[in-house]
């Protein structure tokens, strides 16, 4: 059963069904993604998250390669969400790994493999620093370190610019960057969320699956996609390469698997472009990330 429809068509030739079904209607973030959809400036707002996405993932290659997989973007995560937990509420030392494990490993997010190899990288490259508890020298804790917490600005606040041209007037971005427990309060309430509710990747499972399971593939949709709403050429191979720190393999492999979900097709030279389900869970996606986020950059 549907609840409401509205079909409009957008930039790029994009078709923007904006429906609530009966099973989205129990889904109060569905609800808002449906919302967000329907406003009049979110052809601007998709153009605007896939330049800044496109623009984060070129100047962050180290650590984005690090994330590259959706089991490591979760250890990161679920690790600022228990330092900022820890530094409003908490006793400040450093998250512990067996408090991150249990997070990880309750839904089976992340293996203890995975936790471990994160750890051990984010600490060599600068990421992370180490201490022993005050109250237990066995015990290493974990804090982030400057360069993290910059990171963590720069990976939220392109999503948050983006709700700012929606809703000017709020000044999210501008607040994550400058107020440090707007962030930390950021951390805490969506990472909450993630831990107890299922995330908003489980609303597109099968996107998601590929969009964040598969090393390159979130810069190359974004970048095509990018190209797509410009109405321009879409970057070659090799430069796809180039601007993010890929092998042409890994290009390759990335394109050769969205031809098969049907997300691309290729013209008469193999040059890459979207297909309307792309252009579709494409913009749902980004309207459920904005959703979520929006729930918990809290302007009060």
């Amino acid at each position: 059963m549907r609840v409401h429809k509205r079909t409009r068509t957008g930039e790029g030739g994009a078709i923007h069904t904006n429906e609530i079904t009966a099973g989205d209607a129990a889904d109060s973030l569905l609800v808002e993604a449906t919302r967000l959809r329907g406003l009049p400036n979110f052809d601007a707002a998709v153009r605007h998250y896939s330049a800044t996405f496109v623009g984060f993932r070129e100047r962050t290659r180290l650590v984005s390669k690090l994330m590259a997989h959706q089991s490591r973007f979760r250890v990161v995560g679920y690790l600022l969400h228990l330092h900022a937990a820890n530094q409003l509420g908490g006793d400040g030392e450093g998250v512990s790994y067996g408090s991150l494990f249990e997070l990880c490993v309750r839904r089976g997010e992340a293996s203890p493999r995975v936790v471990k190899t994160m750890l051990a990288l984010l600490t060599l490259g600068g990421f992370l620093e180490t201490a022993r508890s005050a109250s237990d020298r066995r015990i290493k804790l974990y804090r982030p370190t400057a360069r993290l917490m910059d990171f963590g600005r720069s990976w939220f606040g392109h999503t948050a610019a983006t709700l700012d041209l929606i809703e000017p007037e709020a000044r999210r971005r501008e607040r994550l960057l400058t107020e440090p427990a707007f962030f930390l309060g950021f951390l805490v309430s969506a990472g909450q969320e993630h831990a107890d509710e299922p995330p908003p990747a489980d609303r597109m499972p099968e996107f998601i699956g590929f969009f964040g399971a598969m090393e390159g593939a979130g810069a190359v949709i974004s970048a095509v996609s990018l190209a797509d709403i410009d109405r321009v050429p879409a970057p070659s191979r090799a430069a796809l390469a180039r601007q993010f720190g890929l092998s042409k393999t890994q290009v390759a492999k990335v394109i050769e698997a969205a031809v098969s979900l049907g997300y691309f097709e290729l013209d008469a030279t193999a040059v890459p472009r979207p297909t309307a389900r792309l252009r579709h869970d494409y913009q749902r996606w980004i309207s459920i990330e904005l959703a979520f986020c929006r729930r918990h950059l809290s302007v009060a």
